[in-house]
């Protein structure tokens, strides 16, 4: 069932949280809500959900108005970041409640909640309570209880934040699987990046109540279309440039005046920012073979070495170095920045 949000106004005490926002979920899809905290992600998972009031506005599920349908009819389930499990209830009757509640057979909900107990690998602790299990296997009996019920629309609200990184792979693994199984429409919740990059097939990146750009994993990591996109999806190195020339689809930068090639999606006009992943920019020790700079530190990252380098202005920029060549670099050494330039992106400032 796909949700499609049109022109939504919500404020608290007098303040704009979401300003005129609009959005198309397509049905059966992993659609997530990025941005820090503040930018508005999760008021608007709880307005989807029925738990907030609209200002103005509709929101539509599969064709139906349900602006003012309360929470308990919008047939969702619902998936909250520390789990809201009943302590003194065993797994079964968390995962049972909503069942319960719906009134269905007790013979259903025997069989529906084993099924969907075995789905999340908790068929064995059916009679634990929540105190028992750990952080990960709460969350599972959390998905569980959502699932249970079959909804048209799963909603996420950071589920994964307070598990340690480890467990939060596997959880996001099940997650994922279950998702694709199941079908179902499925709003995300994230300030992780990675976590979105991870599962989605698409991302709304937002900021203070707008969406600052929707797309693909691959399109919002690859080809921000602004510096606060690219900055906050993954690391990025952000730097005020002067245009030197430019044809369709590719400029000429001046960086510390030295020539770098870079493109850009869309023709500019006055000041620029360039835009460069830090593992997109090369570290030599060739004398002339890039923008002069010094690397000031250095972070050994386990699979990655990574580098802050010092351009002649003064600005600092990051590099990240794989493999045997970072063993040959140290802090003090001169070097040369080498931009890529299928992979530096510019954009207007």
């Amino acid at each position: 069932m796909d949700i499609r949000i049109e022109n939504l106004r919500i404020s608290y005490a007098n303040q704009r949280v979401i300003d005129g926002l609009s959005l198309e979920i397509p049905p059966g899809s992993f659609f997530t809500l990025l941005g820090p905290s503040g930018c508005g992600k999760t008021t608007l998972l709880r307005t989807i959900a029925g738990f907030i009031a609209v200002e103005s506005g509709r929101l539509l599920f599969g064709g139906q108005d349900v602006t003012r349908l309360p929470a308990h009819q919008r047939n969702i389930g619902m998936v909250f970041q520390d789990y809201a499990l009943f302590p003194n209830r065993s797994v079964f009757e968390n995962a049972a409640y909503g069942l319960r509640a719906r009134k269905v057979d007790k013979a259903a909900i025997g069989q529906r909640v084993q099924r969907a107990l075995e789905r999340v690998g908790l068929a064995q602790y059916a009679s634990r309570l929540p105190a028992e299990l750990s952080g990960g296997q709460r969350q599972r009996v959390a998905l569980a209880r959502a699932l249970v019920i079959q909804p048209q629309v799963l909603l996420m609200d950071e589920p994964l934040s307070n598990l340690d990184a480890k467990l939060r792979i596997q959880v996001r693994q099940t997650i994922s699987e279950l998702q694709r199984e199941a079908g179902i429409t499925t709003v995300f919740v994230t300030h992780d990046q990675e976590e979105a990059l991870a599962l989605s097939d698409q991302i709304a990146v937002m900021e203070r109540g707008r969406v600052a750009q929707l797309g693909t994993p691959r399109d919002i990591y690859a080809e921000p279309t602004s510096g606060y996109v690219a900055d906050f999806v993954g690391a990025a190195n952000l730097l005020p440039v002067q245009c030197v020339a430019q044809a369709p689809g590719r400029v000429q930068l001046d960086v510390d005046g030295h020539a770098v090639g870079a493109h850009a999606p869309a023709p500019l006009a006055g000041a620029a920012v360039l835009v460069a992943r830090p593992e997109d920019i090369q570290l030599s020790a060739e004398p002339g073979s890039g923008v002069p700079a010094r690397i000031l530190t250095q972070q050994y990252l386990g699979i990655k070495m990574n580098y802050g380098v010092e351009l002649p202005s003064g600005r600092l920029m990051n590099v990240d170095v794989h493999g045997d060549s970072a063993a040959s670099l140290h802090c003090g050494m001169p070097v040369n920045l080498v931009f890529d330039p299928r992979k530096t992106l510019v954009l207007a400032s």
